[in-house]
Formats: structure tokens, sequence, C-alpha cells
């Protein structure tokens, strides 16, 4: 039975990332919603590709790997095993999200600025302290700079294209999905704790220890709660009583079972948009 369940959460291991890039779209559908503008499939799709792109890419990058052998080894070991299929899925997604660019030539801008910092991401390019990190490996960096690329992504190039960026409501969304997304970014490093002070990844776990942790993601819930306010947006209010449950309730040794319901943030923010309006 244990190894019947091993295998069932191996296999669902597989879909974490095809579940992120759910997310994504989620969160642009979240933004098309709220701001009471056209539910541009396009930019949906393309939010899902770009997303898929990054993650499998970040997770086919050797020096992480070292890492995710010790937190992660049946993962890891699938990876190993079918990383040829898994470059074609990255070099298939970065096509498909240039096609969806040439249908909507405004998300360049806003996408390039955010394609040049995710691609260094985890490129240990540049000295710090006698050795080289990338932007991921810096004093609490890590959940800040994924935030703002998924709200670049999900609020920012959808506000672009529809030439909506001098809204104030823009921005009041664009930092409630910051303040959300960082909830889920914590929420991993929450679990990647052990594996981030071995790679020397300073993540705020790694750093404060995950009391001090989880008392910052109960303040960034209350802060994107208090932006949906002036939004009146239900849809993000619940999610954020939802990130913060997940604070709550998560437990590294229960992490299979929490693992969708972390990754689907936006999913669930989106079936919530959908069924409150």
């Amino acid at each position: 039975m244990k190894i019947l369940l091993r295998k069932v959460l191996t296999r669902w291991l597989l879909w974490t990332n095809i579940l992120i890039a759910g997310s994504a779209a989620g969160w642009v559908i979240v933004t098309l919603r709220v701001l009471a503008l056209p539910l541009d499939w396009a930019l949906i799709a393309l939010a899902f590709v770009l997303a898929l792109a990054l993650y499998t890419r970040d997770r086919l990058d050797e020096q992480e790997r070292q890492t995710d052998r010790r937190t992660m080894p049946e993962r890891t070991a699938w990876i190993e095993r079918h990383g040829l299929a898994l470059k074609w899925v990255v070099r298939g997604s970065f096509f498909c999200a240039a096609g969806l660019i040439a249908l909507r030539p405004a998300a360049l801008l806003p996408l390039v600025a955010g394609l040049g910092f995710a691609l260094n991401y985890t490129l240990r390019w540049f000295p710090w302290r006698g050795r080289y990190v990338g932007w991921k490996h810096l004093p609490g960096m890590k959940m800040p700079f994924v935030a703002i690329l998924w709200t670049l992504t999900s609020v920012i190039t959808p506000a672009t294209v529809y030439n909506c960026l001098w809204q104030s409501e823009i921005w009041l969304l664009a930092g409630a999905v910051c303040a959300l997304v960082m909830i889920q970014i914590l929420l991993n490093d929450l679990r990647d704790e052990e594996g981030d002070r071995a790679a020397k990844t300073l993540s705020l776990p790694a750093l404060a220890g995950q009391r001090v942790a989880r008392r910052v993601g109960y303040g960034l819930a209350i802060v994107a709660a208090l932006l949906a306010l002036p939004l009146v947006s239900l849809s993000v209010l619940l999610t954020a009583l939802y990130s913060a449950f997940l604070l709550r309730r998560y437990r590294q040794v229960d992490d299979a079972r929490w693992r969708a319901w972390i990754e689907g943030q936006g999913v669930i923010a989106a079936m919530t948009v959908f069924w409150l309006t």
C-alpha cells in the first residue's frame, strides 16, 4: 500500500508545473473579470505557457537539481529520466508564447521586462560574498522577486494590452495579487527550508525561521484583503482568507496532501471570481 501511495504521489507531482501554470492563467482571469475587461483567451493562454516554460526550465537547472535530490528525490529522479522530453516542453511552450504575443503585440514590452529577470532567477551570474549567485539566492529576494514576475504577467500585461495602466484599480489589484502570490511562494519555502539552507538560498524561513515567516504571511494576507476592499472584489478577499488558512494548517510532513491546494491558488481564485460574478 505504501509503495502504491508513493507512486500515486510521484505521478501527481509530475503535474505540479501544469497546476502552477494554471494558477498563472487563473490570475489573468481574475484581473480581466475584476477590471471588467473582455475574457481574452490569448492572454490567459500566454500566462499559462510562459509559466509552464519557466518553471519547467527551472527544474531542469543542474545546480538546482543537486538540492532537489535531497528534498524531492522521487520527482528529481523522474525529471532526470525524462529530461529530453521536458526540454521539448520548454521549447514548445516558448514557441506557443511567441505565437500568442504575435496576436497581442502590446503584451511584448511588460513580458520582455519580466522575462529578462525570470531567465536570471536561478542563473548564478553575479558575485556575492565570494561566490556567484542568482536572484533567488540573495537574502529575502526569492519571495518578492517571483511574486513581481507573476504580477507583471497576470495584471500588468492585460492592463497594458487594454491601455488602462493609468487606472488606480490596476495598482490596487497588482498589490493584492503580488501579496497573495508571495504567500504561495512562502508556503513553498516552508517546504524547502532544509534544501534552501543547503543551497545557501536565503529564503525567509531560512533567514528568520518558520514562526516569523508565517507571521509575515498573515500580514500579506491582511494587506491583500485590505486592497480588495476598494476594489469591491469578494473573490480576492476570499482568496486572501484561503491563503491564510493554508498558512495556518500547512505542515511539511503532510506536504503531499496540501501540494495541489497550494499550487492551485490562482485556479481557486479564478473559480471564485466566476462563481461570484
